[in-house]
């Protein structure tokens, strides 16, 4: 019998994986396989920037000359070559299960393309599901010939319980022998807030790219009357009139989070991307990777 998991990673998808691929060869064109100049605080290395000082960075790296001159606290960040592991930390909580498409379904794609891409390139790739703490991980290792490990993990996987970021990246931390890129692939619906654990994984040396993934539906789903909205973590249950007013509150309010989420993502120097469940997963990881800093 077919199930919803065959389509999860059909033929068309996986021949769109191969032509990132190859576009994704050509942008990194010159680079070292295995390889990238990563920005890390620590002695002996060449100084490259500055970024802003935030509660939870090592304070050995405080720039002293520069806050005698500017009277602010500012990290010496340095340049650095290294052999990078690619960490994808999967949201599987029990919120990602709504959407339509589903928002787990859309994340594990993209996951998959972008692990796709980091296996071709040679990268160490490992992958995480999560909710309040880590629920499964595989590593992949090296190689486009570690793609049907990958596939069969992701489809494995499925949505339950509630979101715990900060718990999830302390549970996360021993399945990481050594720092690199950390690819958060969430809803970020956690009551708790993004910036304790984004700060923790940024404190353990990580760069890190915010995927947001979104679902307009999901939000404020189309038709007016009365209807009966429930939370899929908690299961708490509200019966509201839904109208055109109600649905575009719901929108800005979506909005206006996102927003929030990016601007401070770019303030502390970490990469973020909205993920829409509409966008097509090819064109969205080309804009990712054309953006410069995920693997290149």
């Amino acid at each position: 019998m077919k199930t919803a998991h065959d389509d999860l990673f059909n033929t068309a998808f996986l021949s769109r994986l191969e032509y990132l691929r190859v576009v994704a060869r050509r942008i990194f064109t010159g680079a070292s396989p295995g390889s990238r100049t990563g920005r890390r605080t620590g002695p002996g290395l060449e100084f490259a920037e500055h970024r802003a000082y935030a509660p939870g960075d090592d304070y050995r790296y405080v720039d002293w000359a520069a806050y005698g001159r500017l009277e602010k606290l500012l990290l010496r960040l340095c340049q650095q070559e290294e052999d990078l592991s690619i960490y994808f930390l999967l949201d599987g909580s029990a919120s990602m299960g709504t959407g339509r498409p589903a928002k787990f379904d859309h994340a594990r794609r993209l996951v998959a393309a972008l692990a796709y891409v980091g296996l071709a390139s040679l990268e160490r790739v490992r992958i995480v599901a999560f909710n309040s703490q880590v629920k499964a991980h595989f590593e992949a290792g090296r190689g486009r010939s570690h793609l049907v490990g990958v596939l069969d993990f992701l489809r494995s996987l499925e949505v339950g319980g509630a979101t715990d970021l900060e718990r999830a990246v302390q549970s996360f931390l021993p399945h990481a022998p050594k720092a690199g890129l950390a690819v958060l692939v969430s809803d970020f619906m956690d009551e708790a807030g993004f910036e304790r654990p984004l700060i923790t994984l940024q404190g353990q040396g990580f760069d890190l790219w915010c995927l947001q993934v979104t679902d307009r539906e999901d939000i404020a789903p189309a038709g007016v009357g009365d209807i009966a909205l429930e939370d899929a973590e908690s299961g708490q249950a509200l019966g509201v009139h839904l109208g055109d007013d109600l649905r575009e509150r719901l929108l800005a309010e979506a909005a206006r989070f996102s927003e929030e989420l990016k601007a401070w993502c770019m303030g502390r120097g970490i990469g973020y991307a909205e993920a829409p469940t509409s966008a097509p997963i090819d064109e969205f990881v080309m804009d990712v990777l054309r953006r410069g800093g995920f693997l290149a």
